[in-house]
């Protein structure tokens, strides 16, 4: 993992990630829509990281439409695709293009990115996608119907194309990894405090991206990041899918009031 490209490195859980593997690269491509986050972080990086370069990339990701360049300019071993966002709000209060938008960075982005990388991958013989997904992706979110949808098709994506690539080349990979709510700038303040008490079973956007790392380094193909989220992730999918949603419309219904 010598050269590494991570999307949404700005802040939360993309931002650990690259200061996790900082000491483990030396050539990082961080990716955000804030150039002056990004130059704040490099600057945080290489001062720590003598022999580590950091490379800023300005992108909006809901601009699908110049991602070859990206990929034709980042000599990278691992992808990391960790950008994305999301509304709890009704439908109703969301414009076309925000549901639009909401697609673009939670999946189709990722997919463009994950298509062209492992393509290159497969010419150089080997490499690694990892996609951050959600537990959104694992059942059904009344309130963040976008959202959870976006993220549930790029696991769906993610585990399938494994699949393909594993009967090409076993050394070029596409992981998946669902953390749970976290406590980053994903939700704002107002928010957050609406979970109320749920807020002390956030795991820390640090926590996350090191448990991140450790899947990523174990080659697991599919992994629910935190103990507390795999027993949710199991109760809940136990329940009919008619539970599952009034359950979840009732939590989150809460939240938007």
């Amino acid at each position: 993992m010598k050269k590494i490209l991570i999307t949404g490195a700005s802040s939360g859980i993309g931002k650990e990630l690259a200061k996790n593997l900082a000491n483990k690269s030396k050539k990082l491509y961080l990716l955000a829509r804030s150039s002056n986050k990004l130059n704040l972080l490099k600057e945080e990086l290489e001062e720590k990281n003598s022999l580590l370069e950091c490379i800023c990339i300005k992108y909006d990701l809901t601009d699908t439409g110049n991602l070859e360049n990206i990929v034709e300019n980042c000599d990278v071993d691992l992808v990391i695709n960790c950008a994305g966002f999301g509304k709890i709000t009704d439908f109703l209060k969301l414009s076309d293009k925000e549901d639009l938008d909401t697609v673009n960075v939670n999946f189709v982005s990722p997919l463009i990115l994950t298509k062209k990388f492992s393509e290159k991958f497969l010419q150089k013989g080997k490499g690694i996608i990892l996609n951050v997904c959600s537990t959104g992706a694992l059942y059904l979110h009344p309130y963040m119907a976008v959202y959870s949808s976006a993220k549930s098709a790029l696991l769906h994506y993610s585990l399938a194309l494994d699949e393909e690539l594993g009967h090409k080349n076993k050394d070029v990979r596409v992981l998946s990894v669902c953390p749970g709510p976290t406590e980053s700038n994903f939700f704002d303040k107002n928010t957050q405090e609406k979970f109320g008490s749920s807020q002390k079973f956030m795991m820390s956007s640090e926590e996350t991206a090191k448990k991140i790392i450790k899947a990523m380094e174990k080659g697991r193909r599919f992994s629910i990041i935190g103990f507390r989220n795999r027993v949710s992730m199991f109760l809940i999918n136990l329940l009919p899918i008619s539970l599952q949603l009034r359950l979840a419309g009732l939590v989150l219904k809460k939240v938007i009031k």
